[in-house]
């Protein structure tokens, strides 16, 4: 779809730096992107990578109609009356609707596969917070005396967009994590996820990530492994491939999260009969960051929030108050708190379960069997010790309320 005032797709500017200054990162998203945006009008400067980073959009793991900036800023879907709703993923500036001028979709015969490449009236960000230098100086690249700046990967807050920046920032390894990003587009656009196959899905997940690893380590020259590189592609391979195994998880988990509610009803039932003057115990900062398990990809991201979630419990249970200058969930005692044996902190988590059961909507279900299912079967590489811990409780609460020869 293409009009008559629109200058062709090889007259524009910022296309002409994209394929021109920037050929091999080109070369690199057309294996993985959904959509490549180019603005019509351009000053004369020349752009840093992240401005072109800024307009290659790839398919959103997490919602089926957005799209993901390849640097993990933006979020775009589309309007029906030819415009783009632009978000900043991190509560920016809004939202912003920008005019589809153009549009024309590529098919890439040798990757057998397709985009789309759409002209816009004007830039989807301010290009001048980019580094730019006018025509005047014939495109002279700028010197800079500091050293270059990689994200650095932090275990205690890694997620999957933590990940993906630290992955794509490793320039020797680039080929290696163009490849895993293509691989994990053809798996979620081709591969068929059955419930009683899902071991063959977390096989077929395993091997692509060993694969971006040894290529990794070749590109390297490294005969050991790279903690950080372990587990970001870990991270990365599992959020990635999240919207696609989860609905399948749900199906395979239902009966098993259906009883699980069951019981809890039978359990707060009997406690209330047995007690006149029975009240829940409420823990709600526990209950809203064991929530926040719906909102996660990757199964070392649910596992940690589980770990906060007993740091919590205990925390409540024992008087003892989190500390919030520390990233992970730390607390020091009061004077009042002790320690608490193994069984009375199952015995508290299984009353926080218990509790955020009984108190769900309809329509806010944590579905705590299934996130069980995909933390456990999900992972490449063990989980650290005071994480394993938490998980370990976590699954011991959850055969609890699950086993039908438990007795209320």
């Amino acid at each position: 779809m293409t009009s008559s005032d629109v200058p062709e797709l090889e007259d524009l500017p910022f296309y002409q730096q994209l394929i021109s200054n920037h050929s091999d990162f080109y070369a690199k998203v057309q294996g993985a992107c959904s959509f490549i945006i180019i603005p019509q009008h351009l000053n004369a400067v020349l752009l840093k990578r992240d401005a072109f980073e800024s307009h290659i959009f790839r398919p959103s793991p997490m919602y089926l109609r957005k799209h993901v900036s390849w640097n993990d800023k933006y979020e775009i879907e589309f309007d029906n009356n030819r415009a783009i709703r632009f978000f900043y993923k991190k509560q920016g500036a809004g939202e912003k609707r920008i005019k589809i001028l153009s549009q024309e979709d590529v098919r890439d015969s040798a990757r057998q596969r397709t985009y789309t490449i759409l002209i816009i009236e004007q830039p989807l960000i301010d290009l001048n917070g980019f580094e730019q230098i006018s025509n005047n100086s014939l495109y002279k690249p700028i010197i800079r005396t500091l050293s270059p700046t990689i994200p650095r990967f932090n275990t205690s807050t890694a997620s999957y967009e933590s990940s993906f920046v630290f992955l794509d920032s490793l320039r020797q390894i680039e080929p290696a994590f163009t490849r895993l990003c293509t691989d994990l587009f053809s798996f979620t656009d081709k591969y068929v996820v059955l419930p009683k196959f899902l071991n063959h899905a977390i096989d077929k997940l395993r091997l692509l990530r060993t694969q971006f690893l040894q290529d990794s380590y070749r590109l390297l020259n490294r005969q050991s492994e790279d903690r950080d590189i372990e587990l970001a592609s870990e991270i990365y391979v599992t959020g990635y491939a999240y919207t696609k195994v989860w609905p399948t998880i749900l199906e395979l988990t239902e009966s098993k999260e259906k009883l699980l509610f069951e019981n809890i009803q039978i359990r707060q039932r009997k406690q209330r009969t047995n007690s006149n003057d029975f009240q829940a115990n409420s823990n709600q900062s526990a209950s809203n960051e064991l929530k926040r398990l719906d909102d996660l990809k990757s199964s070392y991201e649910k596992a940690k929030c589980i770990r906060s979630t007993l740091d919590l419990t205990i925390a409540a249970k024992t008087l003892m108050v989190v500390d919030a200058k520390n990233s992970a969930v730390a607390y020091h005692s009061s004077s009042e708190g002790m320690a608490m044996a193994a069984d009375e902190t199952l015995t508290a988590f299984i009353d926080l379960i218990c509790q955020l059961v009984s108190n769900a909507d309809v329509n806010s279900t944590v579905h705590l069997v299934a996130h069980e299912y995909y933390t456990e079967n999900f992972r490449f590489l063990p989980l650290p010790q005071d994480i394993d811990y938490a998980f370990t409780t976590y699954r011991g609460v959850i055969e609890y309320l699950t086993n039908s020869s438990t007795v209320f």
